[in-house]
């Protein structure tokens, strides 16, 4: 929450009396704009300070960034920050998944994302829509301690755009190769003094380069603000979307590496179309400033997501034949939360201290169904020539279960700053959490009760204006679904143990440089097999180095690059042999982009560039010696204001049209890049 002071003086001149000055009384105004940048956040401590006076770092792309390259959903993102790693996206589409620094989470899940710096719990949700989004950042480091589970190595916090009592309404068509299209209206405005409204709304048909496989999209955000008084506003935010897709586990790679078949060819049935993932979101949040030093957020919010749908996925290869087995699932999860947030300000003698508490408390289930048919592959289809209408009846019940969450949570923190140069930060979080499987397959139930505790410390030191140095450490902790086979009772929780070193630079406004060391432990990593069976993938581990900079040339000419290193490997497995590799997470990754501005004939211009590079990686979810190749795609925009209410723009992705793979669960299951493909895009201002 950002507060403003506003002072404002009147000169009144009376005929009898000489000119007196009158100084208006001081308005403090809430606000629930958060000012996310490149060299700024909130997110990180909840209160707005320079990067360069906080012990963690972060990657962030702005409202502008996500406009001028094109950015439609989260992964796209992905292409211009260090150290976040695509994730295969269950079956083509079906949700955000990424990873943190070698680090996923559930992949049945997908990815939590916070909420304008507020903590989120886990749930079935259709992906991201940038309708409504005006910052995504991803922030580094230890997070727990502040929102939770989920946030191992590194967490996505995405700002909304916020109502405005300004009137403003703009309008966005594109269209794309392979039939893809979106249309979206972003319209803002006062209904009167006190409440102003903010409504986002988009629809997609989105083909595809793959046979017979295509998505739509429907996405719906009404938001309201109102200004109780000077000091409180209370916001009320929505979001309801609908997703349908066919399922696609892409194509298939043999044991020694070798691409099977052609990217375009699809192994499933066009009958799995039928997945449909849908969700619906409401938040009550309530702002006060009880004066220039201490303010609260309170939020209540509820959110329920299904998906549901039937997939045919390959299980085995045999000569130039795959062979497939069928299952349907259903997901059904519903959430509530309550969170208070108090911050404050004060002063021990010199020491200054920016004072956290926040409590939360949740509720979470999730109910599962799933069918096979009746033996695991026996639905074969040839791999260069596919005939489809091979299905078998899903008889087989393979699980049906109900699990529930319930926490309660509180935590402190701290950010002490002894003097101008040197600040400490202390954080805590305690959770009471009860976990209950209800298996109805087996008739088996089970119920555990864990108490984590998850601390960071960070200690930040300024040398100068323009450079700090800076180190981190702390503990997080993850709740994982299901019941071993073995035993059937629960697995325990992944722990995570994090600590990172590194440095900061600013030259310039815009100019950044910054470089960190990190290291990461995770015991109870959790991975799911191809027949639905989990596997305690032991004790893992992720070390590695971040480089990212940025610099402005010019008024005109801005350019950036980013570079990971990230080694994650399996330190003790029962699962997995010692020193094998993480799925997906490449060894070096790197990107470059750029963006140009200039003036046609009295109409803003501008021209960008991105150019990715991905290094090998495993293909499989369990190493067995199978990796995805390395590759670099170039991708290009330019864009023109042709009226003061009218923009055109043209992105270009993989101009040299590149064969690549995005990522993958197995190497039976290999989602290839999209070739060259372009897309025109026209905004219009009303």
């Amino acid at each position: 929450m950002t507060q403003f002071a506003i002072t404002t003086h009147a000169e009144t001149t009376s005929i009898s009396i000489s000119n007196e000055l009158k100084q208006l009384p001081t308005l403090i105004i809430t606000a629930e704009k958060q000012d996310e940048t490149l060299i700024s956040s909130q997110a990180m401590t909840q209160f707005q300070h320079d990067l360069l006076d906080v012990p963690f770092t972060q990657s962030h792309l702005s409202e502008t960034d996500i406009q001028k390259h094109n950015v439609q959903k989260i992964s796209d993102a992905l292409t211009m920050v260090s150290g976040v790693f695509y994730q295969d996206s269950y079956g083509g589409g079906g949700w955000d998944n990424y990873s943190f620094r070698g680090f996923s989470t559930d992949p049945n899940m997908g990815t939590t994302n916070l909420r304008n710096a507020l903590s989120a719990i886990p749930g079935i949700h259709i992906p991201r829509d940038m309708v409504n989004i005006e910052a995504i950042d991803f922030l580094k480091g230890p997070m727990a301690a502040l929102y939770g589970q989920g946030a191992i190595g590194g967490v996505v916090n995405i700002s909304n755009k916020q109502p405005e009592w300004d009137n403003k309404r703009q309008l966005n068509f594109s269209v794309g190769s392979n039939d893809q299209y979106r249309a979206a209206l972003d319209t803002t405005g006062a209904i009167n003094d006190e409440v102003a409204y903010r409504l986002g709304i988009s629809y997609e048909d989105q083909h595809s380069f793959r046979n017979h496989v295509n998505n739509e999209k429907y996405f719906i955000a009404p938001q309201l603000a109102w200004k109780i008084s000077d000091r409180t506003q209370l916001n009320f935010d929505s979001e309801i979307g609908d997703y349908q897709y066919v399922f696609d586990r892409g194509i298939p790679m043999s044991d020694d590496g070798k691409i099977l078949t052609n990217k375009k060819t699809f192994l499933g049935e066009p009958s799995d179309g039928d997945v449909k993932v849908n969700e619906q979101m409401y938040q009550l949040r309530l702002n006060h400033a009880f004066n220039d030093s201490w303010n609260n957020t309170t939020a209540l919010s509820y959110a329920q997501g299904q998906r549901e749908g039937t997939s045919t996925e390959i299980g085995s290869i045999s000569g130039d034949t795959a062979n497939r087995f069928r299952r349907y699932r259903k997901f059904d999860t519903e959430t509530s939360q309550f969170q208070s947030i108090l911050r404050g300000k004060f002063n021990s003698g010199r020491i200054q201290h920016e004072l956290i508490g926040n409590i939360e408390a949740n509720y979470y289930v999730i109910d599962q169904i799933q069918y096979r048919n009746a033996s695991d592959s026996n639905m074969p289809i040839n791999l260069s020539s596919p005939i489809y209408g091979n299905i078998l009846p899903l008889t087989r019940l393979t699980k049906h279960s109900q699990e529930t969450q319930n926490n309660l949570a509180i935590n402190l923190q701290d950010q002490v700053f002894i003097n101008d140069q040197w600040n400490i930060l202390f954080g805590g979080r305690l959770d009471n959490m009860q976990q209950e499987i209800k298996d109805d397959k087996t008739g088996i139930s089970t119920k555990k009760t864990y108490t984590p505790f998850s601390p960071r410390l960070g200690i930040n030191y300024r040398a100068t204006d323009r450079l700090s140095f800076y180190s981190n450490w702390g503990k997080a902790f993850e709740m994982n679904t299901g019941l071993k086979d073995s035993t059937h009772t629960l697995f325990e929780p992944e722990k995570t143990k994090s600590w990172e070193i590194g440095s900061k630079y600013q030259y310039g406004n815009q100019n950044w440089l910054g470089i960190t060391y990190f290291d990461m432990n995770k015991e109870h990593l959790l991975t799911e097999g191809v027949f639905d069976s989990y596997v305690d993938n032991g004790k893992v581990k992720s070390q590695g180095i971040e480089l990212n900079w940025q610099y402005q040339w010019s008024d005109d000419l801005t350019v950036a690059a980013n570079y990971s290193y990230t080694d994650a490997k399996v330190v003790k497995s029962e699962a997995d042999s010692t020193g094998a590799r993480l799925k997906n997470i490449p060894k070096h990754a790197a990107n470059f982009s750029a963006d140009y501005q200039f003036d046609i004939i009295g109409h803003a211009s501008g021209l960008t560039a991105n150019i990715n590079y991905y290094g090998k990686r495993s293909a499989n979810y369990k190493d067995n010696g199978t990796s995805l190749p390395a590759f670099s795609i170039v991708n290009i925009g330019a864009h023109m204001q042709l009226s003061p209410q009218l923009k055109a723009q043209i992105n270009i992705h993989n101009l040299f049209d590149r064969d690549y793979f995005v990522a993958s669960y197995t190497n039976y299951w290999v989602m290839p890049g999209e070739p060259l493909k372009a897309t025109l895009s026209l905004s219009f201002d009303f």
